[in-house]
C-alpha cells in the first residue's frame, strides 16, 4: 500500500481500513489525489475548486487519530469530492455559472457533507457541473468543458459532470451530488462508474426551497457497488427539515451487499422503451446482453415492450417552472450572462399557467403509482440509461438527437427517458457499467427497486457486478495522471 500508484486504484473501503489502522498515512494519501487533481485539470477539468491546504490540515488530523488508536469513522482520512452546488464551509458555491463567479464563501456544510465529514472523509474540492444544474452536458459558461477520460469528443454528461470524472479517471474514491433528472445516472454511465439516485428522501436534502413536492435527489457516485453502499450508510438518515426524509429507515446497504448471493427467485421487468421512439441497435444489444447476465444470476426477466407515456413532459413542466420561479424575475438581466438553454427554460416555464403547473403535479402523482404497480409482479425494473450511445462534447442542449440516422427529437424525451422517470416516482434507481462501446466508450444500464429497498437494490447490482468486475476498467489517462 505504499505506491501512490496502489492507492488511488483502491477503493474507498480498503483505503478506509489503512488509514484508520495507520498503516496509511491519510496525509500521504490525500496529498497523491491533490497532485492528480492538479495534474489532470487541464486535460479533464473534473473540479471547480480544490481545497488543499485545508484537505491536508485534516488528513493530519487522521493521522494523529490513527496514532491514537482513534477511528474517525468508516470513511477515515478517505478523499472524496463534492458537485458545486452543494455547500463546503469555506468555498463559495458557484452553480457552474458566471454570475456567480465572486460568491462568498459558504459558512457551513450542506448536510450530505457535514455527514461525511462525521464519517471522518476529507473533502479533496468541488466538482464542475453544467449551469445551475440545468443540462445533461458536462460544460458551463465558469468551468467549460469537463472531458470525459474515456474519449475527450464525446461528454461526460450532466450536470454532475466533475464527479462522474472524477471517480471514473482515480481522482477522488466517492463523489457526492445531485440528480433532478438524470445528473448523476448519466454520468456515471458515460465514465464507466456506479451512480445511485436514493429513494426520495433517504438521504435528506435540506437546501431546496419546496420540501414536499421536491425531486432533486442527492447522489452517491464510486467505481464498486459496496464503496456505493457504505456511502449510503453514512448519509442515510431522516433529518427534521426534509419532510421525505422523517421516517426513513436505516438502510443497511453494505451489510445487503456483503450478505451476496444471486437473484433466483427474484423477477425483473426489463421495459427497452420509456415513452421514447427508438432504441438504438447498439443499446438494444448492450440491454439484451444484461438481461441475459441477470438470467444466468437466477433471475427470471420478463421483457415488456408495450407502449406507456413517455414521463418528461411532466418532469419539464414542473423543471422549467422551478427555473421560473427562480429565475424569472431577473431572466431581462441574465440573458447573455447565462447559457442560452437555461434562458430558453426559464422562458418557457414562464408560459405555464397555475393549472398547467398542477395537472403536472397530478400527472406526477399518476406516475408514481403505474411504476408502484409494475412492483406488485416484479422485483426490480431493469431499464437502458439513454437510447443511443454518449452525445458529442460540444451537442447543443437545445438540438434534437438522431438514433440510428434519424433525428428523433429532444434530447430529454427522446435519449434519456428512463431516468428523469424515477425522479419523478422517487423510486431508487442505480446507472451500472455494462461494457463499452467500440472497446472504448463506457455503457451503462438501470437497475430499479422498490420504495426503501435500496439495500435490495444494492444486492442485486453487486451480484451483476461480479459478471463484469469493472473496477478493474481505468482509461489510459487515469495512468497519466499518476
Amino acid at each position: 500500500m505504499q505506491q501512490q500508484t496502489v492507492h488511488w486504484r483502491s477503493g474507498a473501503l480498503a483505503l478506509a481500513r489503512e488509514t484508520s489502522a495507520g498503516r496509511l498515512s491519510s496525509r500521504a494519501l490525500v496529498a497523491g489525489f491533490l497532485q492528480r487533481a492538479r495534474g489532470s485539470q487541464a486535460s479533464l477539468n473534473a473540479f471547480a475548486a480544490l481545497r488543499e491546504a485545508d484537505a491536508l490540515a485534516e488528513a493530519e488530523a487522521a493521522d494523529r487519530a490513527a496514532a491514537e488508536g482513534r477511528s474517525l469513522g468508516p470513511l477515515h482520512g478517505v478523499p472524496v469530492s463534492v458537485k458545486d452546488i452543494l455547500n463546503v464551509a469555506g468555498l463559495p458555491t458557484r452553480w457552474g455559472s458566471r454570475t456567480l463567479a465572486e460568491a462568498a464563501p459558504a459558512p457551513a456544510d450542506s448536510l450530505g457533507v457535514a455527514r461525511l465529514r462525521a464519517a471522518g472523509a476529507i473533502v479533496l474540492g468541488k466538482t464542475t457541473t453544467s449551469e445551475f444544474a440545468h443540462s445533461m452536458m458536462g460544460r458551463s459558461p465558469l468551468t467549460g468543458t469537463t472531458r470525459n477520460p474515456w474519449d475527450a469528443a464525446v461528454t461526460c454528461g450532466g450536470s454532475s459532470a466533475g464527479a462522474g470524472v472524477s471517480v471514473a479517471a482515480g481522482l477522488s474514491t466517492l463523489a457526492l451530488a445531485t440528480d433532478a433528472g438524470c445528473s448523476v445516472r448519466l454520468p456515471a454511465a458515460c465514465t464507466g462508474v456506479v451512480g445511485l439516485k436514493p429513494t426520495l428522501g433517504l438521504v435528506p436534502h435540506n437546501g431546496v426551497p419546496e420540501g414536499f413536492a421536491n425531486f432533486i435527489h442527492l447522489g452517491l457516485m464510486a467505481r464498486s457497488v459496496a464503496e456505493v453502499a457504505l456511502f449510503l450508510d453514512v448519509v442515510a438518515g431522516p433529518q427534521r427539515d426534509d419532510p421525505h426524509s422523517l421516517a426513513v429507515p436505516a438502510p443497511r446497504a453494505l451489510a445487503a451487499v456483503e450478505a451476496g448471493g444471486d437473484l433466483a427467485g427474484r423477477r425483473l421487468l426489463c421495459r427497452p422503451r420509456m415513452g421514447n421512439r427508438r432504441l438504438s441497435a447498439e443499446m438494444t444489444a448492450v440491454l439484451d446482453e444484461a438481461v441475459e447476465r441477470f438470467r444466468a444470476l437466477g433471475a427470471e426477466v420478463v421483457v415488456d415492450e408495450s407502449e406507456i407515456d413517455n414521463p418528461e413532459p411532466v418532469w419539464r413542466i414542473l423543471q422549467q417552472s422551478n427555473w421560473a420561479q427562480r429565475l424569472g424575475a431577473r431572466i431581462g438581466e441574465l440573458e447573455g450572462r447565462i447559457d442560452d438553454s437555461l434562458v430558453a427554460g426559464v422562458r418557457e416555464g414562464l408560459g405555464y399557467s397555475g393549472p398547467e403547473l398542477q395537472r403536472a403535479l397530478y400527472a406526477r402523482t399518476a406516475i408514481f403509482r403505474a411504476y408502484q404497480a409494475w412492483f406488485d409482479d416484479f422485483d426490480l425494473l431493469l431499464t437502458p440509461v439513454m437510447a443511443r450511445r454518449s452525445l458529442d462534447a460540444d451537442h447543443p442542449v437545445l438540438a434534437p438527437v438522431e438514433i440510428d440516422g434519424e433525428a428523433v427529437g429532444d434530447m430529454r424525451r427522446e435519449w434519456t427517458p428512463y431516468l428523469n422517470a424515477f425522479d419523478l416516482s422517487g423510486h431508487p434507481a442505480i446507472s451500472l457499467p455494462a461494457g463499452r462501446l467500440d472497446g472504448r466508450l463506457p455503457v451503462g444500464i438501470q437497475l430499479v427497486g422498490r420504495w426503501y429497498a435500496d439495500g435490495e437494490l444494492l444486492r442485486a447490482a453487486a451480484a451483476y457486478e461480479g459478471l463484469l468486475d469493472w473496477t478493474r476498467d481505468w482509461p489510459p489517462v487515469a495512468d497519466a495522471a499518476a
